[in-house]
């Protein structure tokens, strides 16, 4: 296991105590925080950040919504073909063939 130490400067020991911060609340904070972070920018997936921030990957999902950072960013191409799977499996018919997804 990889193991981060974080340095606190001591005068902001008051504000954060006050604040309700102690030792395990700023770890698990910052645990979620980098989490976020690095799923944000693809670094981690879905569920390595959400094991990370120590939390069950429904848990995640709903802290990005809170952060409104998406689970998933497509191009226009991409939702074009989302579109056409969900609109084939509506009609039950999908079939894939070259040149990609056919509804028959």
């Amino acid at each position: 296991m990889l193991s981060i130490t974080l340095d606190v400067p001591s005068e902001l020991s008051t504000p954060l105590s006050i604040s309700g911060y102690n030792q395990e609340k700023l770890t698990e904070e910052t645990k979620r925080l980098l989490a976020l972070s690095l799923f944000e920018r693809n670094i981690l997936s879905l569920g390595q950040a959400a094991k990370l921030a120590e939390l069950h990957l429904w848990d995640f999902i709903r802290l990005l919504s809170q952060e409104n950072i998406p689970i998933a960013e497509y191009d226009d191409e991409e939702i074009q073909q989302e579109l056409k799977a969900v609109e084939c499996l509506a009609q039950q018919t999908m079939f894939f063939l070259p040149g990609g997804l056919r509804c028959m």
